[in-house]
């Protein structure tokens, strides 16, 4: 299924009892986000908004297996030392 209109055909052609149980289903595992309790504005500011916006649209590569190695032992270390 591809467009809107063949799934709600799809959709539309479950029984009833069907229909009932995939819309519990999608309520269900619907999550509504809570807002933040609010802005710090001496920390949330339109930088730290671009910087992270900028972040996002780039494209992401996973670690290596050495690039995550090597992090974990900086993290053992810095742990040690604390």
């Amino acid at each position: 299924m591809s467009t809107v209109l063949e799934i709600k055909a799809a959709i539309d052609a479950l029984p009833l009892a069907e229909r009932i149980d995939l819309v519990q289903m999608l309520n269900a595992n619907t999550r509504i986000p809570h807002p933040p309790g609010g802005l710090d504005l001496e920390v949330d500011s339109p930088e730290l908004e671009a910087e992270l916006l900028k972040a996002a649209n780039q494209p992401s590569v996973p670690y290596s297996a050495r690039e995550m190695r090597e992090m974990c032992e900086q993290l053992a270390v810095e742990l040690r030392v604390r």
